[in-house]
């Protein structure tokens, strides 16, 4: 009996280490799927970033081509994104233009049903 008990015991500890050593195939897949994707956004990143560096120097020079002072424009637009502004104080650009915003939200939603509003 007692070496039956200790052939059963051997089966688990075979089989606890196939498990183990499948999962850490598995993660080790993952880890170099993970890290191809991180070198691959770091590509792109670098891409996009040359990308907006590039346009940023065409739009200031268009800018400056123009008489406008982009540093001033900079500022402006800094201090807007800091300022709170609450819905109340900023109109609805489709209910100035059109004198009713929600109208023509229920035309395109009617348009795109097939209906009419």
């Amino acid at each position: 009996m007692a070496l039956g008990g200790a052939t059963k015991k051997l089966q688990q500890i075979v089989d606890m280490a196939e498990e183990t050593y499948k999962r850490l195939n598995e993660l080790r897949d993952q880890v170099q799927e993970m890290r191809q994707t991180v070198i691959d956004t770091n590509r792109r990143v670098r891409r996009l970033e040359r990308t907006v560096d590039d346009q940023g120097a065409l739009i200031e020079a268009l800018a400056r081509d123009a008489d406008v002072d982009v540093e001033q424009v900079l500022a402006e637009a800094a201090i807007e994104e800091a300022e709170p502004t609450t819905s109340e104080s900023v109109p609805d650009a489709r209910a100035d233009a059109t004198g009713d915003a929600t109208g023509d939200a229920d035309e395109v939603v009617g348009d795109a049903e097939g209906t009419d509003p």
